[in-house]
Order: structure tokens, then C-alpha cells, then sequence
């Protein structure tokens, strides 16, 4: 089953599931559960001028929280639903909508860390020909250096190449970004680089010689390769992803490994601008429910 949560009640969330969901075969149909308040669904459904009667294949379950926000309710619904054999889609939100125990997470990736206890839970990102990991993510760029250790880069490295290969395919080649400008050009201009070379030694004793860098992280997608299954590795947040959403737009997906089950989420946020005026884009949904529907086929 794919179970699908709403997201912000004041996003595009839902407006590009119902527009994507009756883009899809009958049989897709039936994989997918809607978890969401019913009232938000009634009100997407006035404002996209839809039928309750065009979406009879949809199971949907109503929230049953209690935080009084739509994303958190419909998300911890979810989780008291799901089965490792299942895939999660949670559909946009802003951070200000997401809390677990009164306090609030700066995103779902930072959820589910808290949610099951795992810091070593990765952010992912998966595009038409470029695959990033991000060793860090949503922290202030002054702990970056000291959030860096030999352990995190290994387990989130072991994590990402053991769940693509489950999930996608296995990579051929891995490439490290550094921390500082020019990897630090040999100690000039820092020498935390050398707990990454670190890792990679470890690394390799596990998973052979597909390991390279670390490279300047502003030249680093110079060296991808649309002929290999390669992982771009970036240190921290802004040196990755803004070359990979200029280059892929709304067409990436942004995938949560380390969880009893695959998380995936489109790679774009909630456009409030956009609400209930029936503008959205809905690119970047399809690709994740074509992605969906072959994870499932691949994992029959």
C-alpha cells in the first residue's frame, strides 16, 4: 500500500495528488490511501470544481490526531498504519506544522529522527540522472564542521547504498564533495577533509573501490555521468541541492532512508500562493508515483 498524507491544509499538496491520482490505472489506483481531514479534502475538491464521484477507487482515512495541524495528524495516522512493506508519500507542509511531543521539528526528516530514535536517518535525492546524499541537512551551517564524523559519514553512507540498491538500483561510483572551498587545497584552506578520506578507507573495505574525492563541492556535478549509477555526496544542505534543483526543477524526489519503511516526497514545497486557484504543477508528483509503482513491482 501507498499511503499518501495531506500535507498543509493551505498548500498545493493536495491538489497535485487528486490531479495526479486520476492520471493513474485502475490497478494503481487501488495501491494508494489517502490520509487526510475530510474537510480539506471537501474544500480541494469545491475549489479544483471535482466530483467525491471520480475518486471511488481512493481509500481514505481520516486523521485521528489531536495537535490541531492537518500535516502532524495526518502523518502520525499514517505511522500507526504503515508496514515495512509499504511507501510512505507525505505531501508538502511548512516546518511550522510539524510537532511530535508539543515541540516543533524543523522538517520530516528531523520527524522521524525524533520519532524513532535514529540520527543517522538520510536525506536523499533522486533525479532523472544525479542521486544526492546530504551527510548533513537542517542544521546552522556553524555546527556543519563539528556534525561531520567518521561514524555519521559511514552509517548514512551505508544506509543510502544499501537501501538504493534494495529500492532503485546499486551505484556504481560515489563521490564526496569537502567541507571547505577546493576540499581545502591540502591543508590551506582547512584539513577537515581528512575525516572524510577516513571513511572512505572504511568504506571501501565493505563496498570496494567506487569511492572518489572528496572533490570541490562547486565542481562536483562536472563530473557526472548519465551512463553510471552515481552518488553525489555533499556535506551540508545549500552546497548540494542548489545545483540539483536548478538542473531538475520540480522532476526530483526527495527520499527519507533508515525508516522500517521507504519515504518519499516530491521536491518542492507547499506555494500557499497557489492555493485553491487550480495552477499547480503536478511534474514533480507523477515522477514520485511512477517511482512508487516501481519500487512495488520491483519488490513483489
Amino acid at each position: 500500500m501507498i499511503y499518501v498524507t495531506q500535507g498543509h491544509e493551505k498548500g498545493i499538496g493536495l491538489e497535485i495528488f487528486l490531479k495526479s491520482f486520476l492520471m493513474l490505472s485502475s490497478e494503481e489506483q487501488k495501491q494508494i490511501a489517502l490520509v487526510c481531514s475530510s474537510k480539506d479534502l471537501n474544500q480541494n475538491l469545491k475549489d479544483l470544481s471535482f466530483k467525491k464521484e471520480s475518486f471511488k477507487a481512493l481509500k481514505i482515512i481520516e486523521n485521528n490526531g489531536s495537535s490541531g495541524h492537518s500535516s502532524t495528524d495526518s502523518l502520525l495516522t499514517a505511522l500507526t498504519l504503515i508496514s515495512p512493506e509499504d511507501i510512505l508519500v507525505t505531501l508538502p507542509t511548512s516546518k511550522d506544522q510539524l510537532k511530535l511531543n508539543g515541540i516543533n521539528m524543523a522538517g520530516y526528516t528531523e520527524f522521524f529522527r525524533s520519532y524513532y530514535g535514529n540520527k543517522d536517518i538520510a536525506m536523499t535525492f533522486k533525479g532523472l540522472h544525479q542521486n544526492v546524499l546530504l551527510i548533513t541537512d537542517h542544521i546552522p551551517l556553524k555546527k556543519v564542521p563539528t556534525a561531520i564524523t567518521e561514524e555519521t559519514i559511514i552509517n548514512k553512507l551505508s544506509l543510502t547504498i544499501d537501501n538504493f540498491k534494495k529500492y532503485f538500483f546499486p551505484f556504481e561510483e560515489v563521490i564526496f564533495a569537502g567541507i571547505n572551498p577546493h576540499a581545502g587545497e591540502n591543508g590551506i584552506l582547512g584539513d577537515e577533509e581528512k575525516t572524510i578520506r577516513s571513511a572512505i578507507l572504511t568504506l571501501e573495505k565493505s563496498y570496494g573501490k567506487i569511492f572518489k574525492g572528496p572533490l570541490s563541492g562547486d565542481t562536483l556535478h562536472y563530473v557526472e555521468d548519465s551512463h553510471k549509477k552515481q552518488l553525489m555526496v555533499y556535506m551540508f544542505h545549500d552546497q548540494g541541492l542548489p545545483q540539483f534543483k536548478a538542473q531538475y526543477g520540480l522532476i526530483g524526489l526527495n527520499v527519507t532512508l533508515g525508516l522500517p519503511f521507504l519515504r518519499l516526497s516530491v521536491d518542492h514545497g507547499t506555494a500557499f500562493e497557489l492555493y485553491g486557484k487550480n495552477k499547480a504543477n503536478i511534474t514533480g508528483m507523477l515522477y514520485l508515483l511512477k517511482n512508487c509503482f516501481e519500487v512495488s513491482r520491483v519488490n513483489k
